[in-house]
């Protein structure tokens, strides 16, 4: 009697695999473009919410460019300054369609020209939305498979 496995067992369990990745490859592609989508609508809430905070720490207006390339926040003055600069999401592969591409922001942290300015973040079937309301707070919204915005639920906060 020999050890091992035949030819045909070999060829048989190879095909059932093979099927199984097949099946399961779609499914990872749309995990990594909701993954893409993610990141960088963080990442545009993050330098948003710092170039807000920097208005509101020095006193400055302060001017946010976004684009799909770049994101530039300016101190407005005399001779405006770049103080924040960060790639944009298409370094991520991530498409960014924006209402409004450069927003201002007053030394007290309210918008200036933001009222309802709409960043829409997409990759594949995966997108998200973000929505500065004219007081300069910043809201997600998420598209479901149908491609209609809900909002975010967030994280889950523990009430003691």
């Amino acid at each position: 009697m020999r050890n091992g496995f035949t030819l045909i067992e070999l060829v048989v369990v190879l095909v059932i695999v093979g099927v199984l990745v097949g099946l399961g490859a779609p499914s990872v592609g749309h995990v990594l473009d909701r993954i893409a989508v993610d990141r960088a609508v963080n990442e545009l809430t993050a330098f948003y919410n710092g170039a807000r905070f920097a208005a509101i720490l020095r006193g400055r207006r302060v001017r946010v460019e976004f684009s799909a390339d770049s994101l530039v926040g300016v101190y407005e003055g005399a001779t405006d300054s770049t103080f924040l600069y960060a790639a944009g999401p298409s370094a991520g592969g991530v498409a960014l369609t924006v209402s409004r591409a450069v927003i201002r922001i007053r030394p007290n942290g309210i918008g200036l020209g933001a009222a309802n300015t709409k960043l829409v973040v997409r990759r594949g079937e995966a997108a998200d939305s973000l929505a500065i309301s004219r007081l300069g707070r910043i809201r997600r919204s998420r598209s479901n498979r149908r491609g209609t915005m809900q909002p975010y639920p967030g994280p889950v906060r523990l009430i003691m």
